[in-house]
């Protein structure tokens, strides 16, 4: 029988910090401690960029004391995460210092897509999202998490700086006489509508599932007028009946949602704005019922954990996940996915079998993987440039699992996939340090020689056998089909392309043709 892990998790939101202390045994997990640090980090940073020294104090504090707690319980691995306020926080590098320096325990600022990511772990655990589609939306007090989910697999994930703290503190001063606060959300979230929109176009939502502690205050007060519904075991109530309460909040004041609702200071300014976000999220996604499972995404932290990934975020961790929102990418902009597919076969089977030459790790080849489903993503905008549009459309789409500097990787291989190769000389290349840049070349070489046997985009090759001599690299292909197939493209493509790996490697790619019969 496996013995018990204990474990301390911190999620560092703009509006709180969540504190959990937890004991695993195998896959159960049962909670120890829980504790809410009311420190609203989102606070000045929204207004300023900066985290004032009273509140890093604080946050300090409740560190420490955690910290306490976490020897008290014999914990054995504590992982803390930060979400959008520290993202946004010009001055973030001396909070997670401190709390390294004081504490000893190590701060990982994650991206929106990660959150995402958190977000579906978390809402797994108490709802089974393998059948039909879901729509998972978390508002929390600087950013809102909309991850859509298909039979279990992520097909769309988005970060939106529509945080309830965010959006109090640049629409509450900004009422006009005979407009009133909900009617600037309401005008704020249409401007940004039609992006959301897309998401949903085509698609039918079968559960719509919230998170946060907003939505579980509205909850809380909807089933205070009637009993609970249920759905999949879990709490439920209509959209229609979550708007009136938010409408009945919005008509009160704070002193008044304190006073006759039981809201707390920290809860009774935020569920206005929040509740409006979840009501309008779950009106265009024209769903009748919310879901409130009352998990966060401390929660899936937790069960990242549980699954084996104690150390921070590593895109080589969660591969699959990387590559399914590269699809789900695609898809959207209609990529060419037999090409597609092909390509990342070969640039699969080719990295592996060069190591010697290029010493990448296993993290590189998922920037690989990810560039070759992505490399012609571009032609949707046209096809002429299409290599340096895919690069704009990479960096500008949220990819689950990936860190904004490692989609960045991703789109340069997109960009260097033909045509000029890396040159420092232009801007983004020429901002990566050496690592990242020598990387780049070594990654982008491979993808162009991948992409090179399949130029007839027919998937006439369909894998290749790496040779590789003193100063060439015979490629010896596996066809489909008829064996007498002509390669001339495929060769001459080769030839082209190959002089990106021919300059790092001094080796000389060359197609070896199949022997007439």
């Amino acid at each position: 029988m496996t013995a018990p892990a204990r474990l301390g998790i911190v999620d560092m939101g703009s509006n709180a910090i969540r504190f959990q202390i937890a004991e695993t045994t195998g896959g159960a997990v049962a909670i120890l401690e829980s504790h809410r640090l009311p420190v609203r980090l989102g606070r000045d940073v929204f207004q300023t960029g900066q985290i004032p020294e009273e509140t890093i104090s604080a946050v300090v504090d409740g560190f420490r004391r955690f910290r306490a707690s976490c020897e008290r319980l014999q914990v054995t691995h504590i992982r803390a995460i930060a979400t959008s306020a520290m993202r946004d926080a010009n001055n973030r590098e001396v909070l997670v210092d401190r709390l390294r320096e004081t504490c000893g325990v190590e701060t990982e600022v994650i991206s929106g897509t990660q959150e995402a990511y958190l977000l579906k772990l978390g809402v797994e655990s108490k709802i089974d999202l393998s059948t039909g589609r879901s729509l998972l939306v978390d508002v929390g007090g600087g950013s809102v998490e909309v991850v859509i989910v298909d039979k279990g697999q992520v097909i769309g994930a988005d970060s939106y700086r529509l945080g309830a703290l965010r959006m109090l503190g640049a629409l509450a001063t900004a009422e006009t006489p005979g407009e009133t606060f909900v009617d600037l959300l309401e005008k704020h979230l249409r401007s940004l509508e039609r992006r959301i929109v897309d998401r949903f176009e085509g698609v039918k939502i079968d559960r719509y599932v919230a998170v946060g502690g907003n939505v579980e205050s509205l909850a809380d007060l909807v089933f205070a007028r009637a009993s609970a519904n249920k759905q999949d075991g879990v709490e439920c109530c209509t959209v229609a009946a979550m708007r009136a309460e938010v409408l009945d909040l919005a008509a009160m004041s704070l002193d008044a949602r304190m006073e006759k609702r039981g809201l707390r200071p920290d809860r009774a300014d935020t569920i206005v704005p929040a509740g409006i976000v979840y009501t309008h999220l779950g009106e265009l996604a024209k769903v009748d019922q919310v879901l409130v499972p009352r998990i966060g995404i401390k929660d899936g932290l937790m069960q990242e954990i549980v699954q084996g990934h104690v150390q921070p975020f590593a895109a080589e961790d969660h591969a699959e996940v990387v590559l399914q929102s590269c699809r789900a990418m695609g898809r959207r902009f209609h990529y060419e996915s037999d090409h597609a597919e092909t390509v990342l076969t070969l640039a699969r089977q080719l990295f592996d079998q060069t190591k010697d030459l290029h010493g990448l790790d296993s993290r590189a080849r998922v920037f690989l993987e990810a560039g070759a489903l992505l490399h012609d993503v571009g032609v949707a905008v046209n096809n002429d440039g299409h290599h340096k549009h895919s690069q704009y459309l990479i960096q500008s789409s949220e990819l689950v699992g990936l860190t904004d500097e490692e989609k960045l990787i991703v789109a340069l291989l997109a960009r260097y996939h033909r045509k000029a190769p890396p040159n420092r000389d232009h801007e983004e290349f020429g901002r990566l340090r050496r690592k990242e840049r020598s990387q780049v070349e070594r990654l982008a070489a491979i993808l162009r020689l991948a992409d090179a046997l399949d130029r007839q985009h027919a998937g006439v090759i369909r894998g290749v056998h790496v040779s590789v001599r003193d100063n060439q690299l015979e490629l010896l292909p596996t066809l489909n089909g008829d064996p007498q197939t002509h390669l001339t493209l495929e060769a001459r493509a080769v030839q082209e392309k190959g002089a990106l790996f021919a300059q790092l490697f001094g080796r000389v790619p060359q197609l070896v043709l199949p022997t007439p019969v």
